[in-house]
């Protein structure tokens, strides 16, 4: 155990019995977030028991190990609200991160977190940065990445485009450190978590051929489904929200056998007998085991491995030519290799280990910024989709921030600019993609090195909130 663990250890079982205000309880929540590791020693002094009951230890550790991973050590910045029931605050790190963090407190039980909202925020801007042009956004982009690249802090591709024509394009670091091979905008970057948009564009898809139905079970579309209360009680809608009561497959049997898995059944073992967190439609939970779900939806539906699905229907007609699930040990492809910095450690590595053999519907999949651009125009030529079933795909079902989330969409806003996209992150791993339908602009930032991708996508819509 690190010095720095055992010291947030002894701090948080030193400290007296009570927790005395609710900016004490957020202190606590942010000490948890930071710590290395073994985090669960100290769950009973933050969380009410029956928060970490529902939740289960398992999955926190595997949220704040994400939540972690993906921003960094964070510390309060402001106090936005507070009450005894409620503390809301935001929150910032040395990468760049900035998270809106609402905590609620059960007044009687010592102050202790009865739940939780985490969102993506920004820094407050300030009068320099607001009524750019699109070309005063350009040049700040350009001396903002030379910068962050000097001190070594990005490896990958920025791309700001407005109606499909690049504003600003560079790409920057080795995609594969051992060659020295560089990335370019047409190299193919780990998504993370970012295609799941493929996997909600695929069943908006069906559901506008007739194929499928929001509101029906999953049994409907797979009657052999294992989990019999996934199969007679979810529907494709919660499944879409992440408010299916569904996990994540990041577990130890995942573990055992990522590196065998190719198929969506050779995934299905790894989370198929989990118990639901909570009853389907009542809470909201982010899940990669739902996204796998409907990645067997599609199969059931059209006779094609999901893959070869999202390879003909989205890839293809939107020219797409360098994405893909390509398996890690694939070298055709061109994709740039992932690194990360492990935190006992200051040096990166490559990520290989981490990775499993492929991606899923939930995430892990392969794509350029050039080809994301491309995806961008297709989303809204109708290309893909119709007017009417892209928008019902990517408006917000439920709120979350500044914004809510759709069917596997992000609808966000940026100074009440609504744009609409995903992100991705893990060790080795960080993307951003957005799009803003009312002013047809595109933000795709895309790093093999994790934390990275999100700093500089935030900077850009902070810009293009304010744009003039």
């Amino acid at each position: 155990m690190s010095k720095r663990i055992l010291l947030v250890l002894v701090t948080l079982l030193m400290a007296p019995s009570a927790i005395a205000t609710p900016r004490e309880a957020a202190s606590r929540f942010v000490e948890i977030w930071n710590m290395d590791a073994n985090r669960s020693a100290a769950y009973g002094r933050v969380f009410q028991e029956d928060f970490i009951k529902k939740r289960g230890v398992d999955d926190l550790d595997r949220i704040f190990s994400m939540l972690s991973d993906h921003n960094g050590d964070i510390s309060i910045n402001r106090v936005n609200s507070s009450s005894d029931e409620e503390i809301s605050f935001l929150a910032s790190s040395a990468t760049g991160s900035w998270v809106e963090i609402t905590l609620d407190l059960a007044a009687a039980d010592d102050f202790k977190v009865a739940g939780m909202s985490i969102s993506r925020s920004s820094a407050p801007i300030s009068d320099q940065d607001k009524n750019l042009t699109l070309n005063e956004i350009g040049a700040r982009l350009e001396a903002y990445m030379a910068d962050r690249v000097e001190r070594e802090e990005f490896s990958g591709s920025v791309l700001l485009a407005k109606d499909g024509k690049p504003v600003f394009a560079s790409a920057y670091g080795l995609a594969d450190m051992a060659s020295g091979r560089k990335n370019t905008l047409d190299t193919p970057i780990n998504l993370g978590s970012m295609n799941k948009m493929f996997t909600g564009l695929a069943i908006a898809q069906l559901v506008s051929q007739g194929k499928l139905d929001y509101a029906e079970k999953v049994g409907i579309y797979l009657p052999d489904y294992p989990n019999q209360r996934v199969r007679d009680e979810v529907t494709l809608h919660q499944l879409l929200t992440h408010t299916s009561g569904m996990g994540s497959y990041w577990n130890d049997e995942y573990e055992k056998r990522k590196d065998s898995i190719e198929t969506l059944q050779d995934l299905l073992p790894t989370f198929v007998d989990e118990p639901l967190l909570f009853d389907p439609g009542t809470s909201h939970q982010y899940s990669n085991s739902g996204p796998v779900v409907l990645g067997l939806i599609i199969e059931s539906a059209t006779g094609l491995s999901y893959y070869e699905y999202i390879r003909k229907h989205v890839y293809q007609p939107a020219g797409m030519i360098n994405s893909g699930h390509y398996a890690k040990g694939e070298h055709v492809s061109g994709k740039a290799n992932g690194y990360y910095t492990p935190r006992s450690s200051t040096d990166l590595v490559s990520n290989s280990s981490v990775l499993g053999n492929i991606g899923s519907p939930g995430g892990g999949g392969y794509s350029s910024a050039n080809d994301l651009v491309r995806f961008a125009t297709a989303l809204y030529d109708g290309t893909l989709i119709d007017a009417e079933h892209r928008e019902e795909m990517t408006t917000a079902k439920s709120k979350s921030g500044r914004g809510g989330y759709g069917y596997l969409f992000i609808d966000g806003r940026a100074n009440g600019r609504r744009y609409v996209g995903h992100n991705g992150g893990a060790p080795g791993v960080s993307a951003e993609f957005s799009t803003f339908p009312d002013f047809g602009y595109t933000v795709i930032v895309l790093s093999n090195t994790n934390n990275n991708a999100r700093p500089v996508a935030e900077k850009i819509r902070k810009w293009l909130g304010h744009a003039k």
